[in-house]
């Protein structure tokens, strides 16, 4: 009896603490303002996981096509793959990822930190924490407040490694 409540316990934790990132009806930035990075061209997998890979493409020379893939697990459905537009900004020489589902109509934005890694040829997404509660109508709004803040550690929620696949 005891184990079945740490049980019930332990999964009510994990859906408490799994976060998604920060989301707005805008953008960072105009999504011409920065071209793509060729770096982030390519297959890719979380350092941590190879549940998941990421197909990422030059959809045109401001954005990238990227479809999430999921691997099949033994004794289930697999899961339907994931496609996502995103675009960079850059906020005084810092790149964000503006990410959104190109069918969904209000977009909805997600937003991640990106360092590249020349050592392994990799690169981290930090997501922008889901704990921020300020609303923004306006780009420009969103981009000052993320000029403002991007330096605190506590801006960012946890962060993903990704190496080619």
């Amino acid at each position: 009896m005891k184990n079945k409540y740490l049980i019930i316990l332990l999964c009510c934790c994990s859906i408490l603490f799994t976060a998604c990132p920060y989301n707005a009806p805008v953008s960072i930035d105009d999504p011409k303002a920065v071209h793509v990075e060729h770096k982030l061209v390519g297959k890719w997998q979380q350092r941590s996981s190879e549940d998941e890979t990421y197909v990422v493409k030059d959809l045109d020379e401001h954005t990238y096509s990227i479809v999430e893939k999921h691997k099949k697990k033994e004794g289930s459905e697999k899961q339907d793959d994931e496609v996502y537009n995103g675009f960079l900004s850059e906020v005084d020489g810092v790149k964000f990822l503006n990410l959104y589902k190109p069918d969904e109509d209000p977009r909805t934005y997600y937003f991640y930190k990106v360092e590249f890694n020349d050592e392994t040829g990799g690169f981290t997404l930090y997501p922008i924490t889901e704990y921020i509660t300020e609303k923004f109508t306006t780009s420009e709004d969103l981009k000052k407040f993320v000029k403002e803040y991007k330096g605190l550690s506590f801006f960012y929620g946890s962060k993903e490694e990704y190496i080619k696949s």
